[in-house]
C-alpha cells in the first residue's frame, strides 16, 4: 500500500469511527479547533493529519490513538 492508499484507508476510518459517535464534521472542527475543511480533507484522504491531530481526534472520539489505525 502506497502512502496516498494509506492516507485514504486512515481518512474512511476516521469517518466512520466519527459516524458511529454521530458526531458531525462542523463538531468535531469545533471541539478541535479547526475548520471543517481540514477535518473533509483528512475523512477523504486528501490531508494527512499532524500526530497533534490524531492525538486529539482519539480523545475526542474517546478512543485510544492507536485505535485510529485499526483499519486494515
Amino acid at each position: 500500500m502506497d502512502f496516498d492508499e494509506y492516507k485514504l484507508h486512515l481518512g474512511i476510518h476516521i469517518q466512520s469511527i466519527r459516524k458511529s459517535r454521530g458526531l458531525t464534521q462542523e463538531q468535531v472542527a469545533e471541539r478541535l479547533h479547526m475548520d471543517r475543511v481540514s477535518i473533509g480533507y483528512i475523512e477523504q484522504g486528501k490531508r494527512a493529519p499532524k500526530l497533534s491531530t490524531l492525538y486529539a481526534l482519539s480523545k475526542c472520539y474517546g478512543i485510544e490513538m492507536q485505535d485510529l489505525f485499526d483499519f486494515k
